[in-house]
């Protein structure tokens, strides 16, 4: 694991931004966690659970995965095509109407007010971003 690391510390930094994810996923690697925590969501990542102000909120596989996608790298802007390819894994013509759709499942279950959403943005003719909280994301390993 040192050997690969040194390497990682070598080549990010000359690396273009576009192809700098295969950093991110050897950073989570390297720090795995296991929930993700603001003041009112909570995000299990090793049981794949959601809680909504303390109470568990049921969601797809597809919802989840979109969710815990964007929630691991808070403010990072996705396009439509950046999540169906990770969370679908297959081709489809239909990957756009898949991915709002589910967005918009996901916003009727976490957001207080759909109309002003404060966890998923919509970033005209591009994608999606989860919003950074005022608070940073804390670790909570006690789930």
């Amino acid at each position: 694991m040192q050997k690969i690391e040194v390497v990682v510390r070598i080549t990010k930094d000359h690396c273009p931004p576009q192809e700098q994810t295969i950093f991110e996923w050897f950073d989570l690697m390297r720090n795995p966690t296991d929930a993700l925590s603001r003041p009112d969501l909570e995000i299990n990542l090793e049981h794949h659970r959601v809680f909504k102000h303390g109470t568990e909120v049921y969601m797809s596989r597809y919802e989840y995965g979109v969710l815990s996608l964007m929630a691991q790298h808070p403010g990072k802007l996705f396009t439509k095509e950046q999540i169906f390819e990770a969370v679908w894994h297959k081709d489809s013509e239909s990957y756009l109407r898949a991915v709002t759709s589910t967005i918009g499942r996901i916003r009727q279950k976490i957001e207080d007010d759909k109309d002003h959403p404060r966890y998923i943005k919509t970033v005209s003719n591009i994608g999606y971003q989860f919003v950074p909280s005022s608070e940073s994301v804390r670790l909570n390993r006690n789930l």
